[in-house]
């Protein structure tokens, strides 16, 4: 039976809320509606109707009403909700959904509205990847929070005695003009001042003492010696405050680790075939050597990739500063060797040439030893390079101090300065852009012409066309791949060819054929791998010839230069097969029902010996391949949209500008007279 009561029961005090809830809500769809025509909308759904002293009259009538509800709930003692959703995670809710319907844009997916043809695929991946790239940036923008801020990156980075007072200025003309399209120009600036790693490989046959020597240069005894190190995973060693270990898996989340568990995965002991599928590993020490930006790399055993082409070898070695040969002192120089040596000559890396183990030779023999070698390598390749003997044991580590004192340290200090000079020339570059966009401005509001607008689009062709290509070479490379792994029966085929054409093999039964095997598998799998290097080296020349291209027709100083986008393609996975042990019947039998009976009955025999454990290598290392063809695009996409962005905003500018104010012009005169540091400025 309902009784009368002065105040609201349970049910009524929500529904009071709830409706106070949703009248605010509707005048906020108001207020979107007031503010679409000044965010610009690409498709706005009202015509605007409403003149700015009306619209000032309706915002007022909002915040009474707004007023009124708060003045309403608190008459009644209800209290209002907190907000429980930050402004940041609703954002990046939608920018998935943007994400997600820019996807559904790829040929893939509008094949199942109509035939797609090849050219009209590049487009449509164009234009999907031009809308990811944009929200990608802002997504990272948002994660970044405070880290985004460029000017506390900038004010440290001129306490530590870089010269940025150009880049501060340009960051700060950049942030109040919102030009947001020089962000990404200016983060890589910054990242690049930050990082003033010199990163020195370290190449070497297996059991040359390369993870000994490296133990005795940073003062250390973290990576393994003694055992075989799994040789598709090079170890990175930088410098940080506290020791850590990050391992990089090809199927898997990267694992942050006890720098003690290193031995699990870089050694083929404990990770045989690297079953584990570990695609990189780096390791932080608080070593002196490294604090001032040393990076070593310890690289695995190149013995296998003796047998192959420099142009083969090549795709293995990680781009480095310097590349570091090491001899054993107890064998002889070899042609491996000479091999890493050529390499690293045709990749245009310097190189240094260290005589390991040198306290096992008297100082007569060292001496004869260390002729000996530099005249071979000056015979065999025309390089007179200097050869330092060196040892890790107690008594004889002032060779190891001397080299790197007096050899590495001068080459830092050079590469510093030519880092140096190479930022300097940077940010000139970028502050010839932003004068341009301010001057255009400028331009456009009295009307000058900028250009012709069929070349406008040529360029937006070309960047979409372009940023399509590098999601069809991810592709490109995933399929490959795949198909590689179908043909790993091409594999024995290939063993079995050469096996069957030793001249040995029919006058001496069941020898062994380690070493013919292993050339046989090396060069199938290197040719698949250049399957994949290739189509992704074309991809980065191609996007910088693009971009050029592109940055000439707007009159852009700021473009990629040198081999900027090819020296991102590096670390590609090294493929080897470890020891092997494989021996083959004599083939006369098999022979007598002809050469293709021989051939797969030799194919099955050597499939059976390598094992399992071979499979699952290849495979493993079929998925590395796959992982590092994915990050390089990755990284080439990332590079090509910070120069591209500001392209295709020069574009938008300068077919969609608008009219500014006589004191808007004087503000941008003044921004560049600042970019200047000149004390006037006519513009015009």
């Amino acid at each position: 039976m309902a009784t009368d009561s002065d105040t609201l029961n349970e049910d009524q005090v929500r529904r009071l809320r709830i409706t106070c809830e949703h009248i605010d809500r509707l005048l906020s769809d108001i207020e979107g509606i007031l503010n679409e025509s000044a965010s610009l909308a690409a498709f706005p759904s009202y015509t605007a109707d409403i003149a700015p002293v009306q619209q000032k009259t309706i915002e007022d009538y909002i915040a009474r009403i707004r007023a009124r509800l708060i003045r309403v709930l608190d008459g009644q003692g209800i209290p209002r909700k907190p907000p429980w959703v930050s402004a940041s995670r609703a954002i990046n809710g939608r920018l998935c959904s943007i994400d997600i319907a820019a996807e559904e844009l790829k040929p893939k997916y509008m094949r199942g509205f109509g035939n797609v043809s090849n050219t009209t695929a590049t487009e449509l991946n164009g234009i999907s990847g031009e809308l990811q790239a944009l929200v990608v940036r802002l997504e990272k923008y948002l994660a970044g929070g405070t880290g985004q801020d460029f000017r506390e990156r900038l004010k440290r980075l001129e306490e530590e005695g870089n010269n940025l007072n150009l880049l501060s200025r340009i960051e700060r003309v950049v942030a109040e003009r919102g030009l947001v399209e020089f962000r990404g120009t200016i983060a890589s600036i910054l990242d690049r001042a930050e990082d003033r790693s010199f990163e020195i490989a370290v190449f070497g046959r297996v059991s040359s003492g390369k993870s000994s020597l490296l133990n005795a240069v940073l003062g250390t005894d973290v990576l393994p010696v003694g055992v075989t190190p799994v040789t598709s995973v090079p170890t990175r060693i930088t410098h940080s405050e506290q020791p850590s270990l990050t391992v990089s898996f090809a199927d898997a989340p990267a694992q942050s680790l006890e720098i003690a568990r290193l031995g699990e995965f870089a050694t083929e002991q404990q990770n045989p075939g690297n079953k584990k599928h570990v695609a990189r590993i780096t390791v932080t020490l608080p070593a002196p050597r490294l604090s001032q930006g040393v990076t070593f790399v310890d690289t695995p055993g190149l013995g296998s990739l003796a047998t192959s082409g420099a142009a083969e070898t090549l795709a293995y070695l990680p781009r480095c500063d310097l590349g570091v040969v090491l001899i054993d002192a107890g064998s002889t120089l070899t042609s491996g060797d000479l091999q890493t040596i050529l390499t690293l000559q045709e990749a245009a890396i310097p190189a240094h040439v260290l005589l390991s183990k040198a306290d096992l030779l008297s100082r007569q023999d060292c001496e004869k030893t260390i002729a000996y070698v530099r005249e071979h390598i000056i015979s065999e390749t025309g390089l007179d390079l200097p050869v330092h003997p060196v040892s890790v044991r107690p008594s004889h580590r002032t060779l190891l101090d001397r080299w790197f004192e007096e050899d590495i340290l001068p080459l830092y200090s050079r590469s510093q300065e030519l880092r140096a000079s190479s930022l300097q020339r940077k940010i000139g570059s970028l502050r010839e852009s932003v004068v341009f966009i301010l001057h255009a401005t400028i331009q456009r509001s009295q009307n000058t012409s900028l250009g012709d607008r069929e070349e406008n689009r040529v360029v937006e062709s070309r960047l979409r066309r372009a940023t399509g290509l590098i999601d069809e070479t991810r592709v490109s490379c995933d399929r490959e791949i795949k198909k590689m792994a179908n043909d790993m029966p091409e594999v024995y085929s290939a063993a079995a060819v050469s096996v069957l054409e030793a001249p040995t093999l029919n006058t001496d039964p069941g020898i062994a054929t380690d070493s013919i095997i292993r050339t046989a598998v090396l060069r199938v799998v290197q040719g698949w791998a250049k399957n994949v290097q290739v189509p992704v080296e074309t991809l980065a020349l191609r996007l910088q010839e693009e971009l050029v291209l592109c940055a000439g027709d707007l009159g852009v100083a700021d473009m990629p230069g040198g081999d900027e986008f090819l020296s991102l393609i590096r670390g590609m996975p090294v493929f080897d097969m470890g020891t092997i042990d494989v021996t083959v019947p004599k083939p006369a039998f098999a022979s007598l029902l002809g050469r293709q009976y021989a051939q797969n009955h030799m194919a099955e025999h050597i499939r059976q010996q390598l094992g399992e454990p071979f499979r699952q290598a290849l495979a493993s290392y079929l998925r590395l391949l796959q992982e590092w063809s994915r990050v390089v695009t990755g990284q080439l996409g990332k590079r090509f949209e910070i120069y591209a962005e500001r392209y295709r905003a020069q574009v938008d500018r300068s077919v969609g500008g608008q009219n500014i104010s006589v004191d808007d012009i004087r503000v941008i005169e003044d921004d560049l007279k600042l970019l200047y540091g000149q004390s006037s400025l006519r513009c015009g």
